[in-house]
């Protein structure tokens, strides 16, 4: 048994191979992974071929690969070697360097049956394969076309969504797969793509009905209208409020001093006066700082976060104390990066496994990661959610457990789409003292007790820790949190606006120089789902192998400081490197938009000094700067931003289609942008066939909506035949009798609980509709 502080992962071997990648291509994709697994105790050996030439003022992989043992070698039998011995691989590539050299599943598995191999291979859709950077990867998809940028047209979106949603799929698929290895003794294979990361992130955002009602179909046909609450005070900072957990309404307006509300705030939502608020508030806030505002904010419980850069909440010593942000000294000097998302220890006293739901668990052997477990989940909203119907995607049966009157996010229909599916719901009021029996029964019989409560509600509830350890050791008990269980900042509420402030997205994605631009889809709390989801299957695992339950802690902000992990301080100051200019076109001449004569646009992508000089060979490119700088900022920026001006004047002679074609055609990486509204993007995921054949897309009928469509199960794995969960949206309660009568409770029992409106059981007319 490892020591309780060595990890839960202690003792793995992990080998990550990089061939013909790079950091700025892949993004988080390519180091964050194995980052998280180093720093949950694996040995991680990265395995690279050559240094990418573009990524040479990368500075990123400081922080990614900080506790990887790396190894150069373009030698295919040594790197074979490694990964024969290996208990998981991360393999990167394409097809030829990978299974073209004997390195991919298939080679392997008779030498290593107990590898878990991982695949992040170029994203294919029916507009054929695109190389492995995520700015060709979204271009492609249309994705820079739907956030409103500080120009016309579409825009350099640095919300890093294709980069930081792969790095979560293949977290989980890693974890996920040796949890079941765990249990069968086999390895197995799993596959992603920068394409599966990015609609990884947009489960809120893509959906089509066959009769939703129209407020409901709008949403995801026309995007959100709802107000993005950011103001500019009287010294000029900004300031992101937050004012929907309950009475925080009414307390921001009495601290405005602005006209009481006589209908409350999700009328004055429906009815537009939220809107005219909204706007009115400019005035108020600008009459003070900030400092003065988030303090008078803060003691009247309204949430509020100041808007700050990329990395700069590393100086914040919140994050030191909740291991958010880690320091590092090594050459003279000394860094601070960002820290794991992800915390497990010990679930109560340290006593081992060995009942009959570890017995159950092992004899689940058919291929779906997590049959024969359950999880029991009391969370809300989106991000506490998402990671529940993760496991149920990977074949745990989940018990949604909400209030009689259902959770706060029913109302929300692009949340229960997105986060619900496969849940079996049991509506119940967990606070009641009839509900107890039913609570403690649920904890004793749970695998996995999942919840994101504010600090200090689930003792009121009796769904804390202690409970849940004294009734069941063997549980992995989640809380997914806002900003981390411990630390000055523990008690705050947090949710995606705010995060997105704090941690720099929002500054990011305006542009050098610019306002802050806010992603519309709930980024950083889909990205939090999938921590916590990664985070369970971390403790699932450890549990496996060591016996004993786990506790298990994410956080938003973790989850936010992910999407821009590549930045870190040195010695004081922040280390950023690339970064979108002030008309959002990209990080320098070899990676961004360019806008065609016809003013439609295309992605360019000049990975290395080759790609360079066939461009430079072109007549209309003849001033091309012969030094290679394909990125702003270092010793090349002078030559960069002369090429960036030769560029841009070069391809305005003739239109974007005839440039992409004689780009392609000179084997340059270049990408048209097909100018997709809202519609006509969630139109191009959701009837892409191969989407369909993959199951990044499903449908199925529901009772409400008719036949739906959304982003399907993501994880794909193998080789066993996966079942997968069942594809419905529970209603509330729907499960109420069948989940209470297999706990043991009666009949009458049952029919008291649901007499006394402790529970409650789905409306007589309202049953959901499920695949068979």
């Amino acid at each position: 048994m490892s020591a309780p502080d060595a990890g839960p992962l202690a003792g793995l071997s992990v080998v990550e191979v990089a061939a013909g990648t790079s950091d700025l291509g892949l993004g988080a994709a390519g180091g964050v992974p194995g980052m998280i697994l180093a720093d949950l105790g694996a040995r991680v050996v990265r395995v690279v071929d050559a240094a990418a030439p573009i990524d040479a003022h990368v500075p990123w992989g400081r922080a990614w690969h900080r506790a990887k043992d790396v190894v150069v070698t373009g030698d295919r039998d040594e790197t074979f070697a490694l990964l024969r011995d290996a208990d998981a691989a991360l393999v990167y590539g394409p097809e030829a360097l990978v299974e073209g050299r004997g390195l991919g599943y298939r080679d392997l598995r008779e030498a290593n049956p107990s590898l878990v191999h991982a695949r992040c291979r170029p994203g294919r859709t029916s507009k054929g394969t695109v190389e492995d950077f995520g700015l060709l990867v979204e271009a492609n998809a249309g994705f820079c076309t739907q956030l409103e940028g500080h120009r016309p047209g579409p825009i350099f979106v640095d919300a890093r969504a294709s980069g930081v949603g792969t790095a979560c799929l293949l977290t989980v698929q890693v974890l996920a797969l040796l949890t079941r290895r765990g249990r069968t003794g086999a390895g197995g294979w799993a596959e992603t793509s920068l394409y599966d990361g990015m609609l990884a992130t947009l489960g809120c955002m893509i959906g089509r009905s066959e009769r939703a009602a129209a407020e409901i179909e709008g949403y995801w046909r026309d995007g959100s209208t709802f107000p993005n609450f950011l103001y500019r005070c009287a010294d000029g900072e900004l300031l992101q409020v937050w004012f929907g957990g309950k009475g925080m309404y009414r307390s921001l307006i009495e601290v405005l001093g602005d006209e009481p509300s006589d209908d409350g705030y999700y009328t004055d939502q429906m009815t537009g006066r939220l809107g005219e608020r909204a706007a009115r508030w400019v005035s108020f806030f600008a009459t003070r700082p900030r400092a003065e505002w988030t303090r008078l904010l803060r003691a009247a419980g309204v949430a509020c976060e100041p808007v700050l850069g990329p990395g700069e909440a590393l100086a914040d010593p919140h994050l030191a104390e909740t291991g958010l942000a880690r320091t590092l000294a090594g050459d003279g000097h000394r860094d601070v990066v960002v820290g794991s998302p992800i915390a497990v220890s010990r679930l109560g006293a340290d006593r081992p496994a060995g009942d009959g739901r570890a017995r159950r668990a092992a004899r689940a052997r058919d291929g779906d990661a997590l049959a024969g477990l359950r999880v029991v989940d009391f969370s809300a909203f989106v991000a506490g959610p998402l990671a529940a119907e993760i496991l149920a995607d990977l074949g745990a049966d989940v018990i949604k457990v909400e209030p009689p009157g259902g959770e706060a996010m029913r109302a929300a229909a692009y949340a229960v789409a997105a986060c619900q599916r496969g849940k079996r719901s049991l509506a119940l009021d967990v606070g009641a003292p009839e509900a107890r029996p039913v609570v403690e029964r649920l904890l004793r019989g749970a695998d996995v007790v999942l919840h994101n409560f504010r600090v200090g509600v689930s003792e009121r509830l009796g769904i804390d820790e202690a409970t849940v350890a004294a009734l069941n050791p063997h549980a992995v008990y989640c809380h997914a949190t806002a900003f981390g269980d411990t630390g000055p900042r523990a008690s705050l509420p947090g949710n995606d606006a705010l995060m997105q402030a704090v941690t720099g997205f929002e500054r990011a994605i305006g542009g050098d120089g610019n306002d802050p631009i806010a992603a519309t889809w709930i980024p950083i709390d889909m990205c939090g789902g999938w921590v916590a989801a990664a985070g369970v299957l971390a403790g699932l695992y450890a549990r496996t192998t060591g016996g004993g339950g786990r506790r298990v802690v994410t956080s938003l902000l973790g989850s936010g400081m992910l999407v821009h992990s590549g930045v870190f301080e040195r010695d004081g100051a922040l280390v950023r490197g690339p970064e979108v200019d002030a008309r959002q076109t990209g990080y320098g001449p070899g990676h961004r938009l360019y806008e065609g004569g016809d003013g439609r646009w295309f992605a360019l992508v000049l990975p290395d000094e080759r790609a360079w000089a066939r461009l430079a060979a072109l007549p209309e490119i003849a001033g091309l700067p012969a030094e290679y700088a394909p990125l702003r900022g270092g010793a090349g920026d002078a030559a960069a931003r002369r090429a960036e001006r030769v560029l841009e004047a070069a391809f305005a002679t003739a239109d974007a289609a005839a440039w992409v074609a004689r780009l392609r055609g000179l084997g340059l990486a270049a990408e048209p942008v097909e100018p997709l509204d809202r519609d006509a993007f969630r139109r191009a995921v959701l009837d892409d066939p191969v989407n369909r054949d993959l199951g990044r897309v499903v449908q199925y009928d529901t009772a409400d909506w008719g036949r739906f469509e959304q982003i399907g199960p993501l994880v794909r794995y193998g080789p066993e035949p996966v079942r997968g969960p069942r594809l419905m949206l529970p209603g509330i309660g729907e499960h109420t009798v069948e989940v209470l009568t297999e706990l043991g409770f009666g009949g009458a029992e049952v029919d008291a609980l649901l007499a006394a409106e402790v529970a409650r059981r789905l409306d007589a007319g309202a049953m959901a509709i499920d695949r068979p």
